[in-house]
């Protein structure tokens, strides 16, 4: 996870450590090993290996794709002058809520029944019945009351 400060800008995005052309360089050594392997069990009668072996690195395959699709994802914050703007991207969903920024609220409340969420507890920014989760799936329960922290006193800076 990474977390950047610009300012009145932040931006939460998975760490993506792997760029897609090592995935691919990967993916293919790997599947060059499995096939090593099904073809050296095959060769002394265990030919039921190859298709479970061609199966794992489509499995593989699959699950490379799709962390190829969610490398752009991201949540950020920005603080403009009387405006709270959170903008979500998830794979091809694009979202953006504002609000007033004299209005708006911060919040962290236990939300251990929440499916897919990282951690205890969840930051939320709210206004006028209006309610938006930040970082759910990028940043754990620490930086998520450090970061409420930050916010509360950015949003009581009205310059």
């Amino acid at each position: 996870m990474a977390v950047s400060d610009f300012g009145y800008k932040i931006i939460a995005r998975p760490n993506n450590s792997l760029s897609p052309e090592d995935s691919v360089k990967l993916l293919v050594a790997m599947a060059a090993m499995a096939f090593l392997i099904a073809l050296g069990f095959a060769s002394i009668g265990a030919w039921l290996v190859l298709p479970f072996a061609g199966l794992e690195i489509l499995a593989f395959a699959y699950a490379f794709h799709t962390v190829y699709l969610h490398a752009d994802d991201f949540e950020s914050i920005t603080i403009e002058e009387d405006c709270v703007v959170v903008e979500k991207r998830n794979y091809k969903v694009s979202t953006k809520t504002v609000f007033q920024r004299y209005w708006a609220q911060v919040s962290v409340r236990d939300v251990l029944k929440i499916k897919g969420s990282n951690g205890k507890c969840a930051l939320f920014i709210s206004s006028h019945g209006n309610e938006v989760e930040f970082g759910r799936n990028f940043i754990n329960d620490e930086q998520r009351t450090l970061l409420a922290r930050d916010l509360r006193k950015k949003l009581k800076n009205i310059n």
